[in-house]
């Protein structure tokens, strides 16, 4: 069988502000999985039992398929469907009356769709994780990233299952890699959201006067100790706007934007002191609200001022065999092995505490 390269994403379980019980999120999984269903089944012996509606997408389902745990480790994959969906098809055999294939010009094939056969259905996607202790890691689908693994495990553990309280919840966040960083945490001297900034926009001194965009009057930016820069481009930028200013100023705001001109907002976090580096607490804070963010959108710059993008956040790339040559599906036994591999691997390198 041959392999493929996938990139394996790192994530731990938030605990600060008594938002999960004090077991940890492995064992909570085992236990939410050998829960008896009202009907006597365990969630364990029946798939169906675990299928969980989509927030805002209430057409799709989510469900663990795959599901195999011992006393530390969980493992499984989650599959992403819609019930009745149909798939479009494209006719590449020729055609009624038509000579060999190649021989007769044809200027477009036929598309069409169908439904997948009886007593099946089309999959969205599959993503595969893996839960050790507090430790998650997981090979992501674009139907299936962290955003909504946090969702299903909510749902499962709380809404389905009720093996955490009523007001704890799943949030699974992001990490930095120190090692790629160039050093301590600490020593992080920027962050950037959001697309690569063009050649024409610059940072602005601290101390230069701006035009009020929506007033023509004039505000002066304080001087201070920049601890960081968040950038965001585009539906990102507005997004920031509309959280900043609310609906009504954001809408005022855009709608005084030449319409060729592009969006680039950045937001200063900043302090009056004198120390120039990130706390321990805003790091935290921030590895959490950017654990969704699609990966090459988030940037670090360092204290050797290297800047680092895919890398900047814990994850690696490892070979997963495939079921069979070609297939996009993957051998489950491979998948486990190798998520097990990557969290043996960050244990030794220092990156996470087993």
């Amino acid at each position: 069988m041959d392999s493929k390269y996938c990139t394996i994403h790192y994530r731990r379980l938030r605990r600060d502000g008594d938002v999960f019980p004090q077991k940890t999120l492995a064992k909570s999984i085992i236990d939410a999985m050998e829960m008896s269903h009202k009907n006597g089944t365990k969630y364990s012996k029946d798939w169906r039992l675990r299928i969980a509606s989509v927030p805002r997408t209430p057409d799709y389902r989510r469900f663990i398929n795959d599901y195999h745990s011992n006393d530390e480790v969980v493992f499984g994959n989650v599959c992403v469907f819609t019930p009745g969906e149909m798939q479009a098809l494209i006719e590449i055999e020729r055609r009624e009356g038509a000579e060999e294939a190649g021989r007769v010009p044809i200027e477009a094939v036929d598309i069409a769709e169908d439904r997948a056969p009886d007593g099946m259905e089309y999959l969205r996607g599959i993503a595969y994780w893996l839960a050790v202790n507090d430790h998650f890691f997981m090979i992501q689908h674009t139907a299936m990233q962290t955003k909504g693994m946090e969702e299903y495990l909510t749902w499962l553990l709380r809404d389905e299952t009720e093996t955490i309280e009523r007001d704890h919840f799943v949030e699974l966040q992001a990490a930095f890699d120190i090692s790629s960083v160039g050093g301590d945490l600490e020593d992080v001297t920027s962050i950037e959201i959001g697309g690569l900034i063009p050649e024409t926009v610059r940072d602005t001194d601290e101390q230069t006067v701006h035009p009020a965009p929506t007033s023509g009057k004039t505000v002066e930016v304080v001087e201070r100790s920049t601890v960081g820069d968040l950038r965001a481009m585009f539906d990102k930028g507005k997004k920031i706007i509309e959280d900043l200013l609310g609906p009504m100023e954001a809408k005022k705001l855009m709608d005084s934007i030449p319409p060729d001109a592009a969006l680039d907002v950045t937001v200063n976090i900043g302090y009056r002191a004198k120390k120039r580096k990130f706390e321990k607490e805003f790091m935290r804070n921030l590895a959490s609200g950017l654990r969704n963010m699609p990966e090459g959108e988030v940037r670090i710059r360092g204290k050797d001022g290297a800047i680092k993008g895919d890398e900047a956040r814990l994850q690696t790339s490892m070979p997963v065999k495939r079921i069979r040559d070609g297939s996009m599906l993957l051998d489950l036994v491979d998948a486990r092995n190798q998520l097990i591999r990557v969290y043996h691997r960050f244990v030794e390198d220092g990156k996470i505490t087993a």
